[in-house]
């Protein structure tokens, strides 16, 4: 019974280890730059003001669509503009910078993606310095390649990248979790700690099941069992189904609960658990942290 139940904790903080949050830094004069000239373009935008954006390019400017339609000069882009509201009337921008940089004193340079009425572009903007202004010299728009199935429905789950412990005094579990090349995959890796045995290690496989729509993972550990869970999402909880085999053939299965708090913490716990056909107790809250400098 002891070895299940540690089987079990393995599995269920296997399946949630990790987390990378982005490290603190201090953005650049480029950045801040750039993403105060976009707050100043999505809030003329989104108030349809078509003479303020206008006002924001060049007069010898030069947009390109992402059906590479090019529109040449400041007059012209004020008449797109506003062709563009009259058939879009409330349209909305958000914008996400995702780089700047100054080529010379007088040249930023912005990257990022662009997102109106649902429709994501990515985007390249040169910035000249005439004067005390920046003034939008060349806007390149261009489609964002597809996103799979898989991507999409793992990226809820990115902020587990990274290596993890347990909070508590006992003999410990730590873990850690990344991508499988081209992020179709998360990767686990997990060791409890015994008193008095081995630790036991477990790996895990956490994949986009797109016939049936859903996250599922595999475990495998040192013990010889392997498990398999079904994944949802409740907000910022998971619910995790899962069903498991011992070496000796003994089978079980739990509910477990995982609650993401931030990106250095979330919570797990295990309820609906049986084995062997018998009912055990509930496994309450543990606290799992980030390694530091994780």
């Amino acid at each position: 019974m002891k070895a299940i139940l540690i089987q079990t904790i393995a599995i269920a903080l296997a399946a949630m280890t990790g987390s990378v949050a982005a490290q603190d830094k201090q953005p650049t004069e480029a950045e801040k730059t750039a993403h105060a000239l976009s707050d100043a373009y999505v809030a003329s935008f989104n108030k349809g003001d078509t003479q303020a954006l206008a006002s924001m390019y060049a007069e010898d400017s030069q947009y390109t669509t992402n059906d590479g339609t090019v529109i040449a000069g400041r007059e012209a882009i004020l008449k797109g503009l506003k062709e563009f509201f009259a058939k879009n009337k409330g349209a909305k921008i958000a914008v996400q910078v995702n780089s700047a940089r100054f080529l010379t004193p007088d040249v930023l340079v912005e990257k990022g993606v662009a997102t109106v009425a649902d429709e994501s572009t990515r985007y390249l903007c040169n910035y000249v310095k005439t004067g005390n202004a920046w003034l939008i010299s060349e806007l390149t728009e261009t489609e964002l390649p597809p996103i799979d199935a898989a991507e999409l429905a793992l990226g809820e789950l990115s902020w587990l990248v990274g290596k993890w412990k347990d909070n508590g005094s006992g003999p410990g579990v730590e873990a850690s979790i990344d991508w499988t090349k081209n992020q179709h995959f998360l990767r686990r890796s997990t060791k409890v700690n015994r008193e008095d045995n081995d630790p036991l290690e477990a790996t895990e496989v956490i994949g986009y099941d797109a016939a049936n729509d859903k996250i599922r993972s595999w475990v495998f550990d040192s013990d010889g069992g392997f498990a398999e869970g079904s994944w949802k999402q409740e907000g910022n909880k998971w619910l995790i189904n899962f069903t498991s085999t011992a070496l000796d053939g003994t089978t079980a299965s739990a509910q477990h609960v995982v609650t993401h708090i931030d990106d250095k913490k979330f919570t797990w716990e295990s309820i609906n658990r049986q084995s062997g056909g018998e009912v055990l107790p509930n496994i309450d809250k543990i606290e799992v942290v980030r390694v530091a400098g994780q």
